[in-house]
């Protein structure tokens, strides 16, 4: 066996093997998945077989007693280097002229593959030139699998399945000489993985690393074997894990330095970080917190390096270009105040010195970072504005003076969820204000003084733990006066033709009434302007008669006047209806009468109302109603005599001078006609009816 071979000692046994070939442990190239497709595509199980082009080769000229012998078969090998037959028996090695007469040999070849196997060459003629060894190493990577994979079909060349032994007649029949098929059979059984995570891993570690996506290769290569026994990936992992602990001491550093306050320092050290682990996000996150810092601790006023203009939901930046803008570029993030791990790029790269954000969040406190990058690496470190909050405020704030108070109006943003009002009375400490309904307020009882009111918005989602944020506000400022307390009582009798009205005084200002002919107002109503408008003063009684005139209605308004400020009291309506005139009444049919008349106006009823001294009905009518018949009603009525009586009603809350009704005789119905006599029976008919009786009597 393999294991009791000992260098210098001849094995007894001819079946023994020298030690087993150290296999490839991954491939060792980049875009090897693609490489392996593009060969299968072309028909070919391995690269190998790709590089024999379709005319065998010529045996190859060179130093022959250096060189290897052919054997009997034509297979190739790959243990010790890539070598294939020659002519003269003599062993050619893949180098990069051999690659390259290969794709001569494909490039006019007939074949129809020719364009494709020549470009499917090209790659394999880098891979030598880079490494003299890489393409034994994909080959022989190829072949492993081949061999691990194997199943049974007429396309393979073992008979058994998965997992079984490997054979030489297996090596053999993908194109290994018949000399290396014992061993290579050996080896693959002996430790190369199936598929799966390991081999996986090792086809992709070298997409990724060598690069600047530590986290990323670090992730791919987590299944790879810690010490791995072949020397070019134990290099390229110990590369990797060199390249982690930089960064992660790095990382270290800046975390000291930021406990100390150094935040210039901090953020060179984060970039040298992320410079060299570009897809590890607490390197970004900890170059944005200390640019954050670094812009906080550094800020003059008016000497920003980065200008910001809101407008609405609109935020435009511009900042002024480094020394050396030449091929720079900028990428533009935002993020909330306080998260940078929740950065995220705002298009594309520019290389401009301008940015808009045309729908920037509402109601959270924003950052915005410009990232100066050469070609796709970071150039330096970021310029970070200051908090930018997109909370608009409300608009049209008015405060308008009222009996006792203030009423304030606003409109506030439709984004809005909540309203805050903050009052101050002469300086003090702000109290809050309650809000009955969404844009107004009416604020009474007031103290006499200087009162400021600062209303804001609030914006859901954007405060600390996810709370509402408060926009900066707009105040307005109110000086509360002593107004005049309203009339509490008015009462009003009739005397004849007059109305007596008496009010109670007022406890501040004095008292009078007015005659009020703009619309009704409630009482403690601001009516200062309408007062002054009037050019009457208080009046030292407390008790005044009026008489109105038939036709009219007078409404009186009680006022406290004090100072330059009036406030309505209670309200009395005073009314004296017209005589109803033009009172007719004519039968129109059986039971049915016309009442025309001219309306007793002020009023907006009339009665109208028959009787006979036994019985009667009455109806109210409406003004309107009167207007729409054309002056008249129409009334059931007996067909008896009787006596319709129209009547003018007053409203209901006022206090009226009653007007005479006017009553009017309706004669009883005439009486029927009497009814008509029969027509007199002709004499023919009659005739005939004798004759008729006649007959039915005779025997």
């Amino acid at each position: 066996m393999a294991q009791s071979w000992r260098p210098g000692v001849r094995a007894a046994d001819t079946g023994t093997l020298p030690p087993l070939p150290a296999l490839p442990q991954f491939p060792g190239m980049r875009g090897y998945a693609e490489l392996r497709a593009a060969i299968r595509d072309l028909g070919f199980p391995h690269a190998a077989g790709l590089l024999r082009e379709p005319a065998r080769r010529q045996a190859a000229s060179g130093v022959f007693d250096t060189l290897p012998q052919a054997e009997t078969d034509d297979g190739f090998r790959v243990l010790d280097g890539l070598w294939f037959p020659g002519r003269g028996g003599l062993w050619q090695r893949v180098d990069v002229p051999y690659v390259r007469r290969a794709r001569t040999a494909w490039q006019t070849s007939a074949d129809p593959r020719a364009l494709t196997a020549a470009a499917v060459v090209d790659t394999l003629e880098t891979l030598v030139r880079d490494d003299p060894m890489g393409l034994r190493r994909v080959v022989l990577w190829e072949l492993c699998c081949l061999l691990k994979d194997r199943g049974p079909g007429p396309a393979q060349a073992g008979t058994g399945a998965a997992g079984t032994a490997t054979t030489a007649d297996d090596v053999a029949a993908l194109g290994v000489h018949r000399s290396e098929a014992r061993l290579l059979a050996a080896a693959v059984d002996a430790g190369f993985p199936a598929e799966g995570p390991v081999r996986r891993a090792a086809e992709a570690v070298n997409d990724i690393w060598p690069g600047r996506r530590l986290r990323a290769a670090e992730r791919v290569a987590e299944p790879l074997p810690r010490a791995p026994h072949d020397h070019v990936l134990a290099r390229l992992l110990g590369s990797l894990r060199a390249r982690s602990t930089a960064v992660a001491r790095l990382a270290a550093r800046a975390g000291a330095l930021e406990e100390r306050g150094d935040w210039r320092a901090a953020a060179t050290a984060w970039l040298g970080a992320l410079r060299q682990a570009e897809d590890a996000p607490e390197t970004r996150t900890g170059l944005l917190r200390a640019a954050t810092a670094l812009a906080d601790a550094t800020a003059v006023p008016g000497r920003a390096p980065t200008t910001v203009a809101v407008d609405d939901q609109r935020v435009r930046l511009s900042w002024r270009p480094p020394r050396a803008a030449a091929s720079v570029t900028y990428q533009v993030l935002r993020f909330p105040d306080g998260a940078p791990e929740r950065a995220g790029e705002l298009g594309g790269a520019t290389g401009g010195l301008v940015a808009t954000d045309a729908r920037a969040p509402l109601g959270r406190a924003l950052r915005y970072a410009v990232v100066p990058l050469r070609g796709d690496r970071v150039a330096g470190v970021p310029l970070v504005t200051a908090p930018v909050l997109i909370a608009p405020d409300a608009t049209g704030l008015s405060a308008v003076l009222v009996p006792d108070g203030v009423r304030l109006r606003w409109r506030p943003h439709p984004a809005a969820t909540a309203a805050r009002v903050l009052r101050s009375t002469d300086g003090g400490a702000p109290h809050p204000v309650r809000t009955s309904e969404p844009g107004h307020l009416l604020d009474v009882p007031l103290p006499v003084g200087t009162h400021v009111y600062e209303v804001t918005c609030g914006y859901p989602g954007g405060g600390p733990d996810g709370g509402t944020v408060w926009s900066p506000g707009v105040r307005v400022t109110a000086r509360v006066e002593e107004w005049p307390a309203p009339v509490t009582e008015l009462t009003a009798h009739r005397a004849g033709d007059r109305v007596r009205l008496a009010w109670s005084a007022p406890e501040r200002g004095e008292s009078t009434l007015v005659p009020w002919t703009a619309g009704p107002v409630a009482p403690g109503a601001d009516v200062s302007a309408r007062f002054a408008a009037l050019g009457r003063g208080p009046l030292p009684a407390r008790e005044l008669e009026v008489t109105t005139e038939p036709g009219r209605r007078l409404r009186l308004t009680a006022v406290s006047a004090l100072g330059e400020r009036a406030v309505a009291g209670p309200s009395v309506v005073v009314e004296h209806p017209r005589p109803v005139g033009d009172v007719t009444v004519r039968r129109t049919g059986a039971g049915r009468a016309e009442v025309r008349f001219r309306w007793p106006e002020p009023a907006v009823l009339a009665r109208v109302a028959w009787d006979d001294g036994g019985r009667g009905e009455e109806r109210n009518v409406a003004r309107s109603t009167h207007r729409a018949a054309g002056g008249s009603v129409t009334v059931d009525v007996p067909d008896t005599a009787c006596a319709v009586t129209v009547t003018p009603l007053p409203r209901p809350d006022s206090v009226a001078v009653p007007a005479a009704p006017v009553r009017v005789a309706l004669p009883a119905a005439p009486p029927p006609p009497p009814p008509v006599p029969p027509a007199p029976v002709p004499w023919w008919r009659r005739w005939l009816r004798r004759r008729t009786t006649g007959a039915g009597t005779s025997p």
